[in-house]
């Protein structure tokens, strides 16, 4: 089997295939003949393309139209695979490009689930809309929503129509450059940390406090309601991330997701509107069929979500701060809302059933199980980028 490997260069991109060679042999069922992305793939029968880790998107961009169809797209449970994988084929169908989406099981000891299921197939679920709740519109109509630094190169079908956007819901969109905030943080001085730090350096918080303050300063002077930043950026220029600021802004009242990816943002600002709470985006990290489960997992996360918490470093880069939190297990909801337009909508009911800690993935990571196995398929056909929102 010749399979075509995706892998961001964030990733000791030799280790990441080397423990993942085995589950791929099962998989294959034969001898596999690895191939980067970037070599020569002309004569190439019946190729796979392995998305390894996240951050590959842009780089599938670039090959996509010489793979043969159908385009068979393979993920597993680590390293942000199966997000990416999601980011990618939702990319595919907004083009209409046959393809198929094979998602490995955790411990691979036969050919992972089959996820190519056909949205016509499934019975029409019909959910209520949340643009039919006026809380809900009025809540839109006044956000006025920063964009620090644009959009995540990864962020392949996440892209939206900021006009159309703006004259149906009439919420404003204010471009805001990242150097502004990346000068900001270089301002402030460091900030005296005290107390015990089993979790993280005193360094690495006082750059998360000072990022904080940064971006509340932002905030205060566009006057923002919500926001969302092109985060991976500052960890080239800033040498920390921003994930605990996010957490503590979307705790404060202002609405507030990384990665530069409105949809996402959209949808945090109307589950906060339904529910006057904060939610988890997050990213889905590997599918059980039989148990109709699927585990998400992300670095940063609202703290009042959470019944506890840790600091580790972030996930992809090892720098500054991420957020390990601990969700109830309980009754919690899926909603993404996404399209140039932000009208195509995905509702889904279950429940957390537990926390996991796999070392490979981002730090928060819990396990949602769906209310049967119709509900698992449709979420697995009606892939709406890289992000979910979970709320309760």
């Amino acid at each position: 089997m010749n399979i075509i490997v995706f892998a961001s260069a964030m990733h000791d991109v030799a280790r990441v295939i080397g423990r993942r060679e085995d589950a791929l042999r099962k998989f294959s069922g034969a001898e596999i003949m690895l191939h980067n992305y970037d070599s020569d793939l002309s004569g190439l029968e019946n190729p796979v393309c392995f998305i390894a880790t996240g951050g590959t998107e842009e780089l599938f961009t670039r090959v996509w139209e010489k793979l043969p169809r159908p385009i068979i797209l393979l993920s597993d449970g680590y390293h942000n695979s199966l997000a990416a994988a999601f980011e990618i084929a939702s990319f595919l169908e907004q083009r209409g490009v046959e393809h198929k989406l094979v998602n490995l099981p955790l411990e691979c000891d036969e050919q992972g689930g089959d996820h190519l299921i056909d949205p016509r197939e499934l019975p029409d679920a019909a959910p209520a809309s949340p643009y039919d709740n006026p809380a809900v519109m009025e809540a839109l109509a006044t956000q006025r929503i920063g964009l620090i630094g644009g959009a995540s190169s990864w962020l392949i079908s996440s892209g939206i129509n900021n006009e159309v956007v703006t004259a149906k819901f009439r919420a404003q969109f204010i471009d805001i450059p990242i150097d502004e905030l990346e000068a900001g943080h270089k301002a402030i001085p460091p900030a005296n940390i005290t107390g015990a730090a089993p979790t993280y350096s005193r360094e690495a918080l006082s750059d998360a406090e000072r990022m904080y303050r940064a971006l509340r300063s932002i905030c205060g002077k566009y006057r923002l309601t919500a926001l969302t930043i092109k985060c991976f950026d500052l960890l080239e220029t800033c040498r920390t991330t921003c994930c605990l600021a996010l957490s503590r802004l979307s705790d404060e009242g202002i609405i507030s997701g990384c990665e530069g990816d409105i949809p996402s943002l959209w949808t945090l600002v109307v589950a906060k509107a339904m529910t006057g709470r904060p939610a988890f985006m997050a990213n889905p990290s590997s599918s059980n069929p039989a148990e109709c489960t699927v585990d998400f997992a992300h670095c940063t996360i609202p703290l009042s979500m959470c019944s506890s918490y840790t600091l580790p470093s972030h996930f992809e880069s090892g720098i500054g701060i991420g957020i390990a939190g601990i969700l109830p297990e309980g009754p919690c909801k899926i909603l993404k809302i996404g399209g140039p337009n932000l009208d195509k909508i995905y509702q889904a009911n279950g429940e957390v059933v537990c926390n996991t800690r796999i070392p490979e993935r981002c730090r928060t990571q819990i396990r949602f199980r769906f209310q049967g196995r119709e509900e698992f398929d449709r979420f697995m056909a009606n892939r709406l980028g890289n992000h979910v929102i979970l709320y309760r």
